[in-house]
């Protein structure tokens, strides 16, 4: 099986459940778009009512989900239906669970970012190009800004905010891939598909509304900072860090591949 990378590409793209992310997307988008109308600012530029409605139709909520709906449970799906006792018999078992982690990777990423990507353009469309809101990025644990998504800054040159553009696409991205990867690694150890979806969604609940009001976790401001870029980037980075190592625990404890095929 030498394109293990090609098929498993093919089958978490060309997947039906996208049909779902993009529903999903909608109902967010248009309960932040009827949010963002009742804004008394009516000078608002494109990017930030773009902003604004990713924070106010709680993006971050439905897109946790979209990031593992394509192809997260996969393996769990495999394990339960014994289909990887297939693949394992054809392809050598590191090289299957590398091929499914960049299926789901790549899955999670273009579910998230695709419908925010289209709605960007719907915003450019219809709002002006300025003025355009830039929060103060720092790696400084000093200047969190809790709670906050866009900070009022100064309006930065063109080739500056479409960096800063460029680096919330990147974020949007780096999210899909976060949750994506959550899921799959839990999917190490159950063959649920019901825990793989809600184990992520749970996982950005937790950040959303516990982290915040915690005293001693205050610093890492909350889930939604991997969403958009804002204030500290250190608390993204931090929850990134935590995803890998959470999923290098799953693999770990996983066991070999015998394991897999008799789990």
């Amino acid at each position: 099986m030498q394109n293990i990378y090609k098929e498993e590409l093919s089958r978490a793209l060309l997947n039906k459940r996208f049909f779902l992310v993009f529903l999903l997307a909608g109902i967010s988008f248009i309960y932040g778009f009827f949010q963002v109308k009742a804004i008394p600012e009516l000078s608002l530029g494109a990017i930030t009512v773009w902003q604004e409605i990713l924070k106010r139709g709680y993006y971050g909520f439905f897109a946790c989900l979209m990031a593992v709906l394509p192809f997260a449970d996969s393996l769990s799906v495999e394990k339960s239906q014994r289909f990887i006792n297939y693949f394992l018999t054809r392809v050598k078992y590191p090289k299957y669970i590398r091929a499914k982690f960049v299926a789901v990777a790549v899955s999670g990423a273009a579910a998230v970012v695709l419908p925010a990507i289209i709605l960007l353009i719907v915003c450019v469309l219809l709002y002006p190009s300025d003025p355009i809101q830039i929060p103060t990025l720092a790696f400084d644990a000093a200047e969190l800004l809790p709670g906050q998504v866009i900070s009022p800054g100064t309006v930065w040159e063109n080739v500056s905010s479409l960096a800063y553009l460029a680096l919330c696409i990147a974020f949007l991205i780096l999210f899909g891939v976060l949750y994506a990867v959550l899921a799959m690694g839990i999917s190490f150890q159950t063959k649920n598909s019901l825990i793989v979806f809600g184990f992520p969604f749970l996982c950005y609940s937790f950040g959303y509304y516990f982290i915040p009001s915690s005293r001693i976790l205050q610093n890492f401001i909350s889930t939604e900072a991997v969403l958009i870029p804002a204030g500290n980037l250190v608390s993204a980075a931090a929850q990134c860090l935590a995803a890998g190592l959470f999923f290098g625990i799953c693999v770990l404890s996983s066991g070999k591949k015998e394991r897999q095929v008799i789990k």
